[in-house]
């Protein structure tokens, strides 16, 4: 294990919580100890109300993430320590599918692999580096990529058999067009655009935005009379009600008076 650092840099701006991993000498590769402070992080974001999306990216230009670190789990092999692929520390998640119902980015600095590209597909949105690399190479090395199990939610079975089956790279102009990828942009221009992102999602409203991701996630797998309560539930403080603390009126009364709603109250 690499020690002596901190292997995810963490920063508050505001409502936005951005996530660094920092082991770029590793392609930053996941190893125990920062699946360990993703969790940790992923839970303090989760519980700090003040905290409304989360950019998660990685340290450099060369990777995002070059998946779970291999090399780690071998020198710990041979070390004669356990072989761990799941953390100790799981933290809390909302869903199998993502860390939290909070809206979060992936911002794709470069390589995008194995359990990197895992890492982007549990973010709601992505924006890649026109540079970045993506692929899932696990049957190369006989190895489980459970994870692209959920590929039918969000390309076709055709794609995720190429990815899959072949274990193929593809650029980030294939992954925007394979719907993977929301938008590809110059490297040097990448976070300024996950910020402008970010800031727009901060000018909506939270309640809504939450129970939108909820519903989106949560009803994939429903029935359709299941949806109807599960959307009774989910939007339970519109139209507004007695008791009920989330203002609903504002919305309505910025649009009706030509303005910005002011959703921080």
């Amino acid at each position: 294990m690499i020690t002596g650092k901190d292997v995810l840099l963490t920063e508050e701006q505001g409502h936005i919580f951005k996530m660094t991993i920092n082991r770029e000498e590793r392609r930053n590769a996941m190893s125990n100890e920062l699946n360990d402070r993703m969790a940790q992080e992923w839970e303090y974001f989760n519980e700090n109300d003040d905290l409304w999306v989360a950019i998660f990216t990685g340290t450099g230009d060369i990777a995002f993430s070059a998946g779970h670190d291999l090399k780690e789990d071998i020198e710990g092999d041979v070390r004669g320590g356990d072989f761990r692929s799941i953390p100790p520390y799981q933290g809390r998640r909302p869903h199998p599918m993502t860390p939290t119902w909070k809206p979060t980015i992936a911002a794709i600095n470069g390589y995008c692999m194995a359990g990197g590209w895992a890492l982007a597909q549990y973010c709601d949105v992505r924006i890649a580096a026109d540079h970045a690399t993506f692929g899932i190479p696990e049957v190369k090395w006989n190895l489980p990529a459970g994870f692209g199990a959920h590929h039918e939610y969000q390309i076709s079975f055709g794609v995720a058999a190429e990815l899959l089956l072949w274990g193929r790279d593809i650029d980030a102009q294939r992954a925007y067009e394979i719907g993977f990828v929301n938008k590809v942009v110059p490297a040097d221009q990448l976070m300024d655009e996950a910020m402008e992102w970010a800031e727009h999602m901060c000018t909506l409203g939270q309640p809504s935005v939450r129970a939108h991701k909820q519903m989106l996630y949560r009803m994939r797998d429903m029935a359709v009379t299941e949806q109807r309560a599960l959307q009774d539930d989910l939007f339970y403080w519109y139209p507004p009600k007695p008791g009920v603390t989330i203002d609903a009126n504002e919305g309505p009364r910025a649009f009706a008076e030509k303005r910005q709603g002011n959703y921080e109250e």
